[in-house]
């Protein structure tokens, strides 16, 4: 649990706005006033203390002493830390990093034509769509047909959770138009549904991706069918991406880097350095991959230390302990 001890607080110091959702956050201290820090590994004044809510509000910031912080990602206990561009705690870094965030873990719910809209390096929008179609016969036969009441045929559908199954669909009542034929196979098909396009019956998977087939055998009913279309997109199943399949449409359709070598997607820039950015713009895909619409940034080589952890922090937003150091340089 976060704790605090003697600090030095910076007599006469007001806010230049509201800072009212930035205590124990790393501020610097400006012609304007306080102001929460912007710059990752910037040389900071000290860590505000309370909630000013407007410009001219007192602001008290610890320049010395233990203060509470909060964290922008896990650091370790004993490790150096610098503020990011949201005046948060991170790891302080002795190099030039790239601006990246990681995503939550794999696999990802998606539908077809979801997307990512991200600029890197403020070069201009990348949109990243992940595409996906369903796999589908549909049948050749002359409508009105003889009566199919009794009459039976099998589809199988490859991918999902009926993957492999063979699924007998038997009619049980008249039946010998396209919509009647559709209405009984929906009746019975699981991970698939059956319609009436232009006269004749098409069965499609529930699933897109490709990974998805659908095969169907007469029976003894009187329907034909033509060759199947296999399922098609940029993932096997678009209701669970993979990480590598996240990799591929990113690196594909933006000039982003995403390693997956822990298992967990890790988007960055290709470059590093204050310059290097990430910015998330929109998309319907970014909730699932546990993103949001935020600006990252990398940086500097030598950047200034801001403190040492004197606890250790497994996540962004948690509260730690740091004993205030913000004059030393890495």
């Amino acid at each position: 649990m976060a704790y605090e001890g003697a600090q030095t607080i910076i007599p006469g110091q007001t806010a230049s706005g509201d800072l009212s959702s930035d205590q124990y956050k790393f501020v610097t201290i400006g012609s304007g006033g306080v102001a929460l820090n912007s710059s990752n590994g910037a040389l900071c004044d000290g860590v505000l203390q309370n909630k000013p809510s407007a410009s001219g509000e007192a602001a008290a910031v610890a320049s010395a002493g233990v203060s509470k912080v909060k964290a922008g990602a896990a650091v370790a206990k004993g490790a150096s830390v610098m503020s990011n561009a949201s005046g948060l705690a991170v790891t302080a870094a002795s190099s030039a990093t790239a601006a990246s965030k990681t995503c939550s873990a794999p696999t990802y719910n998606l539908n077809p034509a979801d997307t990512i809209v991200v600029d890197v390096d403020n070069v201009g929008n990348a949109t990243c769509t992940w595409d996906a179609a369903q796999a589908s016969i549909t049948d050749t036969t002359s409508y009105p047909v003889a009566d199919q009441d009794t009459l039976a045929f099998t589809i199988t559908i490859t991918g999902g959770e009926y993957d492999g199954v063979v699924q007998t669909i038997t009619f049980n009542k008249t039946t010998t138009t396209a919509l009647l034929v559709a209405e009984g196979i929906n009746d019975q098909l699981l991970g698939g549904f059956a319609e009436d396009v232009g006269g004749q019956v098409k069965i499609s998977t529930d699933g897109a991706g490709s990974g998805f087939a659908i095969a169907a055998a007469a029976g003894t009913s009187g329907l034909t069918f033509a060759a199947p279309v296999a399922g098609t997109g940029d993932a096997a199943d678009i209701n669970a991406v993979t990480a590598a399949e996240v990799k591929t449409v990113i690196e594909a359709d933006s000039t982003a880097t995403v390693d997956i070598t822990s298992g967990t997607p890790v988007i960055s820039s290709p470059t590093t350095g204050v310059t290097s950015e990430l910015d998330f713009k929109s998309g319907n895909a970014l909730t699932p991959l546990g993103l949001s619409v935020e600006v990252l940034t990398g940086t500097a080589s030598n950047s200034y230390i801001s403190g040492r952890a004197l606890e250790a922090a497994s996540a962004s937003g948690e509260l730690i302990a740091v004993s205030l150091d913000t004059k030393s340089k890495l």
